[in-house]
């Protein structure tokens, strides 16, 4: 690929956008574009994720209609050729149907489809059975393959449909039976022993005479809940009195406990059988499996009592579990599922063994590029995967002095946004090496790669960048918000002339070569202090913050252009003369200091004229200083007005050394109900570490769009309106 040609109109926010990329050179084949955020990155890269999808990029806000040429070489690309690298982190591990096989690229989205649809109608499946067990659905798999001795679930289910059922379980509820709490009481000596003669004489306690027991509505665990709760909430203590059905008069508690002792007496005069009937109302869980037995026919009794026996218990979870799957009609789904797919998962894995070297270095690639992650990465498996007999899966080894401790991709936990988008990567670097391979000419759209790292590991993704700069097929363009990150990419792998900018006016993006990559001060600003009062303007920080740094904080000319950056009693007279005198003084230069305007009044002659301009090109680095600093003056301006009126006193300056905070906190307390208290916040959130200009990194104020100063701009000054 020697040209790239991009045409593009209403393309996910783009309105239009024309621009051919020369990669005819072999030292030039990667374009870093530095674009901040909300201008063009984020739609460009979706633009190209659509075309490598085969789909038609599209307008999504305004419904307009799209139109996009994108040739390579004079030809429609293919998709084939795009590769799309987003910022979004994804480490694909949450999902149970998106697997960790290291497979052929070419193969592995395929194989994610089928493990998907495998996954929905299995899904389908345990919820049917859920609805028959009510185990709940996450514990389905795991109880049927525990209680059947088996490691696969399709495996399993054609085990279980070759069985044969003969007994009608549908009155059995699987997790009311084996509950771990009801359990307790089925393996208890007192159930083995008298479970039949229990039930005998319980099933006698609702059709004895004066019972006050009705099956299936109110029996003894509901009465022993209903007359505690009574005598607990005092009802017996206050002289209440029950009347029971069939009685001709009320009794109070203590005739109340002798008519249920005598009810109870066929129970009670067993002390086993006594026993086990406070076992079996002792929770929700007991009383549950009491209400079954209470509440099926004597043979479903006899039946479900001989089928709990120690001995039987393991059969009669298998037959429980054969009697929901056989003739459901989606497990029969699952399994005819299974068995279509089942020679395509498997060539698919072979392929994957075949392969299963390039993995290998494309793990110790990572290990060996990112520093300091917490973990080192293998494949866990890799004989086995090399056999065909199991996926190929990633270990994570932690280790922190003598501890250590391996987990599988599904169980990362702790890491940090750093960490996670190094993982992210480690399917880029997968990517890379599949497609160095095939011989695959490769157009790579990178989004925002270095975001979230610390500046070791933002190296390792420089230095794996310019490797693929040295591959001969490969092409490059490298999409950031980020200065730092942009000029790194330049003075590392990417020709200045591939360095790009973007500029927006009402209706079109343009690519325009960067200028200031290196050293802006001295390249752009020195020579221009005295004739371009823009950058006479925003050197006032930078002047300001080499006195402190020299001279400290009492020097008078430190002072003098304190008073350029914030409302003071002598800004007014402070002049662009009297400026250049400090600048001349400081730097050994010799400007003419004749001018006798005012800084202040010259600072807002020059934003008016930023924010009526309709095109800002380039960085813009004195522009937006310039209206940081203004936007703080006037807001400054503003408060003391406002705080004169309010206090009454004409002659009021605040002098206090955060100034703008001090103004803020005041008139906030005097007013605190007024409109523009909002916008003040946005003042002090936006501008304050832009006008300080920590000498040596602007970044910051470079990543920030000079539209959103210009609109705050416009804000603060409305307030004086």
């Amino acid at each position: 690929m020697n040209k790239l040609t991009v045409s593009l109109k209403n393309c996910y926010g783009i309105q239009s956008l024309d621009h051919d990329f020369d990669l005819s050179e072999q030292t030039a084949k990667a374009y870093a574009i530095y674009a901040p955020n909300g201008l063009m990155k984020t739609s460009f890269t979706r633009t190209f994720e659509a075309l490598a999808k085969g789909d038609v990029p599209k307008e999504e806000r305004y419904n307009r209609i799209s139109t996009h040429v994108v040739k390579a070489d004079g030809n429609a690309i293919s998709k084939e050729t795009i590769y799309v690298l987003k910022s979004e982190i994804d480490i694909s591990s949450d999902s149970p149907a998106i697997t960790n096989i290291l497979v052929n690229p070419e193969n592995k989205a395929r194989y994610d489809e089928i493990l998907v649809d495998l996954d929905k109608l299995k899904k389908n499946l345990t919820k049917s059975l859920q609805k028959k067990s009510k185990v709940k659905q996450d514990n389905i798999e795991r109880e049927i393959l525990k209680d059947w001795h088996e490691n696969d679930l399709p495996t399993c289910i054609a085990q279980i449909n070759a069985t044969s059922i003969e007994n009608d379980l549908s009155p059995y509820e699987y997790s009311t039976i084996f509950d771990p709490k009801a359990i307790e009481v089925l393996k208890s000596q007192e159930f083995i022993s008298k479970a039949s003669e229990f039930n005998e004489r319980y099933q006698e306690l609702f059709n004895q005479a004066g019972t006050i027991y009705q099956k299936g509505i109110f029996n003894p665990a509901k009465a022993d809940t209903s007359f505690a709760t009574l005598d607990k909430q005092g009802f017996f203590a206050g002289g209440h009195r029950v009347h029971l059905r069939g009685e001709p008069a009320s009794i109070n508690k203590t005739e109340l406990d002798q008519k249920i002792q005598a009810i109870h007496a066929s129970i009670d005069g067993d002390e086993t059988l006594k026993k086990l009937r406070a076992s079996l109302s002792k929770n929700a869980q007991t009383q549950a499996l009491t209400d079954l037995i209470e509440n099926l026919s004597s043979s479903n009794v006899e039946f479900l009592l001989e089928k709990l026996k120690p001995t039987n218990q393991s059969q009669f979870r298998k037959d429980l579990w054969a009697f929901y799957i056989q003739g459901n009609t989606d497990a029969a789904a699952y399994l005819e599922s299974c068995d279509i797919n089942k020679d395509e998962i498997n060539r698919i894995e072979s392929a994957a063994a075949e392969v299963a070297p390039r993995w290998t270095k494309a793990v110790e690639l990572f290990n060996d590029r990112f520093m300091d992650m917490p973990f080192t990465l293998s494949v866990s498996n890799q004989t086995q995967a090399a056999l065909g007999k199991e996926n190929a899966k990633l270990k994570f080894t932690f280790k922190d002095g003598t501890d250590k401790i391996e987990w599988s991709r599904e169980e990362l936990k702790t890491l940090s946004q750093g960490e996670k988008r190094a993982l992210y990567l480690l399917n880029f670097i997968f990517e890379v090496e599949a497609r160095k391979l095939a011989n695959q000419d490769t157009l790579f759209i990178i989004d925002d790669i270095a975001d979230s790292f610390d500046y070791k590991n933002k190296h390792a993704i420089v230095q794996y960048l310019d490797d693929l700069n040295a591959t001969p097929n490969f092409h490059q363009i490298i999409l950031t918000h980020n200065f730092d990150f942009f000029r790194t990419l330049a003075n590392n792998f990417v020709h200045r002339n591939r360095c790009l900018m973007t500029n927006r006016s009402n209706s079109s993006i343009t690519l325009v070569k960067a200028d200031g990559i290196k050293n802006y001060f001295i390249n752009i600003w020195k020579a221009k202090v005295a004739t371009n009062m823009h950058i006479l303007c925003a050197t006032i920080p930078f002047t300001r913050n080499l006195l402190e740094y020299t001279k400290g904080d009492s020097d008078p000319d430190y002072l003098k252009l304190t008073s350029l950056l914030h409302w003071k009693s002598n800004t007014d007279q402070i002049t662009v003369g009297n400026y250049l005198e400090i600048y001349n003084r400081l730097f050994g230069t010799s400007y003419d200091i004749s001018n006798s305007q005012s800084v202040k009044d010259l600072l807002f002659i020059k934003a008016n004229e930023i924010c009526t301009c309709t095109a800002h090109d380039g960085l813009n680095l004195e522009d937006k200083v310039l209206l940081s600093i203004a936007i703080r003056m006037q807001a400054e301006i503003f408060l003391t007005n406002e705080l004169r009126r309010i206090k009454g006193d004409a002659n009021y300056w605040c002098e206090s050394m955060n100034q703008f905070g001090i103004l803020v906190k005041e008139y906030s307390s005097l007013a605190p109900s007024v409109s523009g208290t909002r916008t003040l916040e946005k003042v002090s959130v936006t501008v304050s570490s832009n006008i300080h200009l920590n000498a040596f990194m602007y970044e910051p104020i470079l990543d920030l769009t000079i539209d959103h100063l210009i609109s705050l701009y416009r804000e603060v000054c409305g307030l004086t309106t």
